[in-house]
């Protein structure tokens, strides 16, 4: 018997150890929210109840009480309860039982506030473990409304349940998601961040970055320019760009398909660039997709494509690495974002396919230009970025491929462009 009393006694020690408790911070009625009626859910007895809205951002949250319906909406739980309740008990997985007594009975069609404070210090009780990856490097971590860290991947450590992740990056959109805890296991969760201003086509999406307004060096020496007869990189001259958008990534064989209804490309599968494409069927598919869309995307200008793919830099080396970090290269092309982005977020700049534009091939000038466009008339349209069967030096940020715009091939695709 003594035995047993001691177990149980370490027991109920060990939990008051590491349980924590909520706290309710502030509790009041808000005359000016009209969501109670507004969105008005009804006891059993047909009257409205009283709607508590609760500032806790936890899942595997029980309520207990006169408690009708509670869901989680808006980043809060909203807790509709009859009329002239007077106490609520709120659970959860991670914290000790909240039980708050009102001061006076609820009344139906109002509205109340309550803000519920987490406590602080870490969890001591049984965790299991989830890693987090991301696209995005440097963006915040925030689990069940706490901020946890600055810098990706993180591991985050916690209770047995469900629990709510939040990423924000300055330039993305924030993604927030629901994730679950396995006592004593690790799990992996990879969330793709999208940026500001991203587009979505019957369930696919497709990123687009914000590039400023700039002027800078467009093309490379006459010596570099000699590596290719084809290319000419010469003379070195000013350009000065308005601030426009790009794709995030070439344009992906789902996209074409949703678009377009049939898939061109030699080496086929949803996550890779599409190929096979000429230049006018390029111009076709952007059509449609404006026309369905509502939106004006075109193909990036050279000089657009040059900067982006320099990312802010000077040098014409592939931007973000060595050539074999960034650069996809092999026997085929491979999904999207295999290898580095540059230091834009910009993702196969060098390599996989190589990119049509929307310019016709000229010799540069050394005057300096404001949005060149290049000349309305020609023979072959500009083609960027080298492809993953080119050699290293093609991948460079200044190399000039070109084709006939009827022509294609299972080495060239395009990215979108947008003003």
């Amino acid at each position: 018997m003594r035995r047993f009393l001691a177990i149980f006694t370490a027991m109920a020690i060990a939990f008051v150890a590491t349980g924590q408790e909520l706290t309710v911070k502030d509790f009041h009625i808000d005359p000016s929210d009209i969501s109670a009626v507004r969105y008005e859910v009804k006891d059993l007895n047909g009257e409205m109840c009283a709607l508590v809205k609760i500032g806790l951002v936890l899942q595997n949250v029980t309520f207990e009480g006169s408690v009708v319906k509670s869901e989680f909406k808006d980043g809060e739980w909203w807790v509709y309860m009859v009329d002239k309740s007077w106490w609520l008990n709120i659970k959860t997985t991670k914290y000790l039982p909240l039980r708050y007594e009102f001061k006076e009975p609820l009344r139906k069609k109002s509205t109340y506030i309550m803000q519920v404070e987490i406590p602080k210090g870490p969890y001591t009780g049984p965790t299991g473990k989830m890693r987090i990856k991301s696209n995005v490097r440097d963006a915040e971590v925030y689990v069940d409304g706490e901020k946890l860290s600055s810098i990706l991947p993180f591991e985050y450590e916690g209770p047995e349940g469900s629990h709510i992740l939040e990423i924000r990056a300055p330039g993305y959109n924030t993604e927030r998601m629901g994730f679950e805890i396995a006592l004593r296991r690790t799990g992996t969760l990879s969330v793709w961040l999208k940026a500001e201003g991203s587009f979505q086509y019957k369930g696919i999406s497709y990123e687009m970055k914000d590039i400023p307004g700039v002027v800078f060096q467009m093309g490379s020496s006459e010596k570099r320019s000699k590596e290719s007869t084809m290319s000419y990189e010469s003379p070195v001259h000013t350009v000065s760009l308005k601030p426009y958008k790009i794709g995030v990534t070439e344009v992906s064989q789902a996209l074409w398909k949703a678009v377009m209804g049939s898939n061109p490309s030699l080496n086929q599968g949803d996550d890779l660039p599409v190929e096979n494409v000429t230049w006018y069927d390029v111009q076709e598919f952007i059509a449609k997709l404006n026309a369905e869309s509502g939106m004006h995307f075109r193909l990036p200008t050279e000089a657009e494509w040059e900067y982006a793919a320099r990312a802010g830099g000077s040098s014409d080396e592939p931007a973000g690495g060595e050539s074999a970090e960034v650069a996809v290269s092999g026997v085929s092309t491979s999904c999207l974002c295999t290898k580095k982005p540059n230091a834009y977020g910009l993702y196969d700049m060098s390599g996989n396919v190589a990119e049509w534009c929307s310019d016709y091939l000229a010799r540069y000038k050394a005057d300096a230009v404001v949005n060149p466009t290049g000349p309305e008339k020609g023979i072959q349209k500009i083609v960027r970025g080298g492809s993953f069967a080119d050699d290293p030096w093609m991948h460079r940020c200044a190399v000039r491929g070109h084709m006939k715009p009827a022509d294609s091939n299972g080495k060239v695709g395009f990215r979108l462009a947008l003003d």
